[in-house]
C-alpha cells in the first residue's frame, strides 16, 4: 500500500520491532502519519522521510510490537472492584485474604458506612488458600452482618455465599424455598440452606445488587487506562451489567475516554435469561457483529454454559481429581447448546459461550457440528470462551470449523498448583494453546479479568506454565514459544474481531496502535516475561500512555 506523504508524523528508530506479519519479521524503524502505520523498515530508509515537525522516538534496542488485544476481559467488573469499604464490590483478590477472620474485617470496615438493609459486595476469595481450607459459612456470615444482605464471591465468579438476608430478596428463607429454583442451584445439607450458591440462581441473587452508575463511569475510565498502562490497546469487553455497560461503554469510547478499543459482547453477567433476551432483541432487529466504528463495535452474541476453573465448578465429563463428589455447574442441556447455536448461526451472529470444562467444551463443538450439517458458516467465526479443558479429538473437530478459542491460559501464574489438583492428567491439555497453533486454528490469548492476570503476566501463564502464587512449575505440554505467545496476544485477537486487515501487526496500513517495552522481550530469560512492563503505548498513532521511565526516555 503506498502513502501520498513528504514526512511522518512519528518515527520510531532503533529498535526491535516484531512485526507479527505473515513472515515473523523484526525490523528497526516504523513510521506513522496520521493514525496509520505507513513505513516499517531500516533506520536508513526511515531517515528519508523525517523532517523536523517528525517527532522521532530513539527506542535504544528495545521492543515495539503491536499492541496487545485481551479477547475476553470484563471491564466493569474491574471498575466495580476496590480495596475501601465504600467499593461497589470490596476486592478480596489478592494474597492479603488469609483466612475468613480477613473477610470478616472488610465486612466489619463496610458496616461501619452502610446503612441497615444496604448490601455489601465482595469478591475474590478462594477457598483452597484460605487458612481453614474451606468456604465462609451462612452462620458465620449471619453473625457477621445480621442485618444487611452479603454477597461473598468466589475468585471465579461461578459460586457464591450468601447470607440469610441475601437469599431472602429471592424468597429464599427455608430449605424448601430452595426448590424453586433448579435444583442444585441453591446448596442444601442435612436439610439446611448452606448459603452456597451456583449458577443462573447465584447470578440472579447478583442482579439485586445495586451499583450507582456515576461512580460506575469513573472506575471504567481508570481501569481503562490501566489497561493503556498494561499494554492492551484493544479489548473484546464480554459482558457485566446490561444496560449500563453497553450504553456507557458506547459513550465513553465515542469520547475517547476510555482508550482502548473495544468489542464488546451481548452478554449479560446476570446468568441465562438475561443473556437470551439481550441476544434474542438484537438479532430480531436484523443487527449483526461489527456494528460500530474503529472505537466501539458490538460483538459476539454469548451464552454461558458452566461454572469455573479455580472453584472448582466447571462442567467436567469426568469428576475432578481431589474431590469426586463436588457439583459440576452446568447451566444448559446438550440439546438446548445445540439449539441455540443453530439459531446464532442461521441468524449470521458470531455465537460464543463460555464453556471452561471438557464437558462443557464437547456440548459446544457437538452443537456447532450440527449447526455446520445444516448451514456451515466458517466464515462467522464463531468462537469458544475459555476452551480450558479439551482433548486432541476436539481440537480436531474445531479446526474443522473455523471455531476459534479464546484461551485463560495465564491464570495458570495464578492458580496452577491447585488445577494440578483438580485435573490431574487432565493438565496436558488445560488451556491448549500448543495444540490447537499444530492444529492450524487462530487460538487468542485472554485474562477473564478480574479472575486472572493480564498484559504481560497473561502472557507468563501461556509461557512458562508457572505457578507464582505456590513456586510451582505446572504442566508444560502446552507452553508456546514467546513469538506465539505475542501473535495469540495479538492478531489472532484481531481476527476475532474480523479486524485482521487493520490491527494486531505491524504492517503498512495498519492502525498505529503500539507499544515500547522496557526491555528487548526476546532477549531477556523467558521466565522473566512476567516482570516486563510497558514504556509508551500508542493508539490510532497518539501516544497514551508513557510510564516514569518512558517521560525519562523520550523526553
Amino acid at each position: 500500500m503506498s502513502f501520498d506523504f513528504s514526512y511522518v508524523d512519528v518515527a520510531f528508530k532503533n529498535g526491535k520491532v516484531i512485526t507479527v506479519n505473515e513472515k515473523n519479521e523484526m525490523c528497526e524503524a516504523v513510521g506513522v502519519k496520521g493514525n496509520k502505520i505507513v513505513f516499517v523498515g531500516s533506520n536508513n530508509d526511515l531517515e528519508k522521510i523525517i523532517d523536523k515537525n517528525t517527532k522521532v522516538y530513539d527506542l535504544g534496542g528495545k521492543t515495539l510490537m503491536p499492541g496487545m488485544i485481551d479477547s475476553h476481559i470484563h471491564p466493569f467488573l474491574l471498575a466495580l472492584l476496590g480495596t475501601e469499604p465504600d467499593s461497589p464490590m470490596i476486592s478480596l483478590f489478592g494474597g492479603s485474604i488469609k483466612s475468613i477472620a480477613d473477610i470478616k474485617a472488610n465486612i466489619d470496615r463496610a458496616l461501619a458506612i452502610k446503612k441497615k438493609g444496604e448490601w455489601i459486595s465482595m469478591w475474590g476469595y478462594e477457598a483452597p488458600n484460605l487458612a481453614e481450607k474451606r468456604d465462609p459459612t451462612i452462620d458465620e456470615l449471619n453473625s457477621f452482618a445480621p442485618d444487611n444482605p452479603v454477597q461473598c464471591m468466589e475468585g471465579s465468579g461461578h459460586k457464591c455465599m450468601f447470607n440469610s438476608k441475601a437469599l431472602e430478596t429471592i424468597g429464599v428463607f427455608t430449605a424448601e424455598d430452595a426448590k424453586k429454583y433448579p435444583q442444585g442451584d441453591i446448596e442444601v445439607k442435612d436439610g439446611k440452606l448452606t448459603g452456597m450458591a451456583y449458577g443462573v440462581t447465584s447470578f440472579l441473587l447478583w442482579s439485586k445488587v445495586y451499583y450507582p452508575v456515576d461512580k460506575l463511569e469513573k472506575a471504567v475510565v481508570r481501569v481503562g487506562n490501566e489497561m493503556v498502562s498494561k499494554g492492551l490497546t484493544s479489548i473484546h469487553d464480554m459482558g457485566a451489567l446490561d444496560k449500563p455497560s453497553y450504553h456507557l461503554m458506547q459513550r465513553l469510547c465515542r469520547e475517547r475516554k476510555f482508550k482502548p478499543r473495544v468489542y464488546m459482547a451481548l452478554h449479560s453477567i446476570f446468568g441465562k435469561p438475561f443473556s437470551k433476551e439481550d441476544n434474542a432483541h438484537y438479532l430480531a432487529l436484523g443487527l449483526r457483529p461489527g456494528l460500530g466504528d474503529i472505537y466501539f463495535k458490538i460483538g459476539s452474541n454469548k451464552f454461558m454454559i458452566d461454572g469455573g476453573s479455580s472453584g472448582p465448578s466447571c462442567f467436567t465429563r469426568k469428576p475432578y481429581d481431589h474431590d469426586p463428589t463436588l457439583m459440576r455447574e452446568k447451566a444448559w442441556t446438550r440439546e438446548e447448546v445445540a439449539e441455540y447455536i443453530e439459531f446464532i448461526n442461521d441468524e449470521e451472529g458470531q455465537a460464543t459461550a463460555h464453556a471452561i470444562g471438557d464437558g462443557a467444551v464437547e456440548y459446544m463443538v457437538e452443537g456447532y457440528e450440527k449447526a455446520f450439517a445444516k448451514n456451515p458458516r466458517p466464515d462467522l467465526r464463531h468462537r469458544i470462551e475459555h476452551c480450558t479443558l479439551t482433548d486432541q479429538d476436539l481440537i480436531d473437530r474445531m479446526a474443522k470449523m473455523n471455531i476459534c478459542p479464546y484461551v485463560n491460559a495465564g491464570i495458570v501464574a495464578k492458580n496452577g498448583g491447585n488445577y494440578q489438583r483438580f485435573y490431574g492428567e487432565r493438565n496436558k491439555y488445560f488451556g491448549a494453546l500448543k495444540s490447537m497453533l499444530a492444529a492450524g486454528m487462530k487460538p487468542s490469548l485472554q485474562s477473564d479479568s478480574p479472575s486472572g492476570p493480564y498484559g504481560f503476566e497473561c502472557l507468563d501463564g501461556a509461557i512458562n506454565r508457572y505457578d507464582r502464587v505456590r513456586n510451582i512449575q505446572c504442566d508444560t505440554t502446552q507452553a508456546i514459544p514467546v513469538l506465539d505467545a505475542i501473535r495469540v496476544a495479538t492478531l489472532y485477537g484481531a481476527y476475532g474481531s474480523f479486524e485482521e486487515n487493520i490491527k494486531g501487526s505491524i504492517e503498512t496500513g495498519k492502525l498505529a496502535d503500539m507499544i515500547v517495552l522496557d526491555c528487548d522481550i526476546l532477549g531477556i530469560d523467558k521466565f522473566d516475561i512476567n516482570k516486563v512492563n510497558v514504556d509508551l503505548t500508542m493508539i490510532d498513532g497518539e501516544v497514551c500512555y508513557l510510564s516514569e521511565n518512558g517521560k525519562e526516555k523520550f523526553k
